[in-house]
């Protein structure tokens, strides 16, 4: 096959794998910074420098500010054996590629983060992906080339099996991250296995439904020129939500999250990500959940006779 050709071809999948991948539940928030100072432009670049996808990429800019970000996810997929359920925590640096520059239209945060980049050129290139699937980690190195490394969770979400018992943790989260398999019998980690955590109260704060999906992913493919020379060619997919999100603008008000450094050694590239924004307040976030596709309601008495 000609070079010529083969860079019109779509990225071959990696044998046992097919796409697109269904997720059968969704739940996913994120929080956005934007940095304004010039060293922290240049550390930015650095992490993307770092990346074999990133060094392709360049940094979105929004009136000066570029952007960091970073999401849970937790997700049920069913599998024609068995099923799985995974968590994941993603820190992402919003970026472009930098040979599309000319085609990546100018914008506001704010209209970022409503969803109005139509180009869907600005994307999230991955610094570092805690996961704790086997299957997860195994699909994210081999399609995408994801920074990605096992580690458990533990999280409390606002989901609605939880609110009908107490209303207020309606729009209250918190997700610890740490090493995995250290995790007390109650699920907690001591704070010299933890990674990092946050805690977030949105409970109270005005919500826009936005377009944010599809998320363009920023990842690289895997290339032999030959034996002697192999390389990585930088790819693209679209993680497509099929609802909106609620965005908040968090710029003004009060902090509504607190993110926290754990003892653990950190894994990866989290540190020089998180060491940027762990003591700024983030612009904005972002939340799906699925909805429910069914209840179990409780009895009632049946008359026996």
């Amino acid at each position: 096959m000609s070079d010529r050709k083969a860079r019109h071809d779509l990225p071959p999948l990696p044998q046992g794998f097919t796409l697109p991948f269904f997720y059968g539940t969704f739940t996913n928030i994120g929080f956005d910074y934007l940095l304004d100072d010039a060293d922290e432009h240049q550390a930015v670049k650095a992490l993307l420098r770092e990346d074999a996808a990133g060094r392709y990429l360049s940094p979105a800019v929004f009136e000066g500010s570029v952007c960091l970000s970073f999401n849970y996810q937790l997700y049920f997929a069913q599998f024609g054996s068995g099923t799985g359920v995974t968590q994941e925590i993603e820190l992402n640096v919003v970026a472009h590629p930098t040979a599309e520059a000319h085609r990546v239209p100018r914008l506001t945060y704010t209209q970022y983060a409503h969803g109005e980049d139509q180009t869907r050129i600005l994307g999230f290139c991955r610094v570092h992906v805690a996961c704790d699937s086997d299957i997860a980690i195994k699909a994210g190195v081999e399609l995408f080339n994801e920074p990605k490394h096992k580690a458990g969770f533990r999280h409390t979400l606002p989901v609605p099996n939880a609110t009908t018992v107490d209303p207020k943790a309606v729009d209250q989260w918190k997700v610890v991250c740490g090493k995995y398999g250290t995790a007390a019998a109650d699920g907690s980690f001591t704070p010299a296995n933890t990674y990092f955590s946050f805690e977030a109260d949105l409970s109270g704060l005005t919500s826009q439904p936005v377009s944010a999906a599809p998320f363009t992913e920023y990842g690289s493919g895997h290339v032999h020129k030959d034996e002697e020379s192999p390389h990585f060619r930088p790819l693209a997919a679209p993680l497509n939500v099929l609802s909106p999100y609620a965005w908040h603008d968090l710029r003004d008000g009060e902090e509504p999250l607190e993110l926290a450094l754990g003892q653990a050694d950190p894994q990866g590239r989290s540190k020089a990500f998180l060491d940027l924004i762990v003591d700024k307040s983030p612009a904005g976030a972002w939340v799906y959940q699925s909805p429910p596709v069914a209840a179990q309601n409780r009895p009632y008495w049946v008359r026996k006779a």
